[in-house]
């Protein structure tokens, strides 16, 4: 089993509250983008759920050719079809482009306390 297999198998043991997206090369069977997303229970709202989107990444060789939007669109088909409300994610300034075209809108601000 290759490292990326025992990851996805680990992953697996997670169920539906974490899943990841891969788009792979047919042919050289390669990964080219993948992207994750987490689901949250909200105690506040009675259990509901959100998505949060993370590690979305394109191969740099693989870049310009929509699979960036493919992933994102992919995380959110599935958030919305295990009844999230919402998905929310964090990206850097120069990423924001990017995921306005995906129908992202700004909205509050993050914080980060690193370890």
């Amino acid at each position: 089993m290759t490292q990326t297999q025992a990851c996805f198998a680990d992953l697996a043991t997670l169920g539906d509250n974490h899943y990841v997206g891969v788009i792979e090369d047919p042919v050289s069977g390669r990964i080219l983008a993948s992207g994750s997303v987490l689901i949250e229970r909200k105690f506040i709202r009675g259990g509901c759920k959100v998505g949060h989107i993370e590690d979305v990444v394109v191969d740099k060789a693989a870049r310009r050719i929509h699979l960036g939007q493919r992933i994102v669109d992919h995380l959110v088909h599935y958030a919305k079809t295990i009844g999230c409300y919402k998905v929310i994610l964090d990206c850097k300034p120069d990423l924001r482009g990017f995921y306005k075209k995906c129908g992202f809108v700004e909205s509050n601000v993050q914080m980060a306390l690193y370890f």
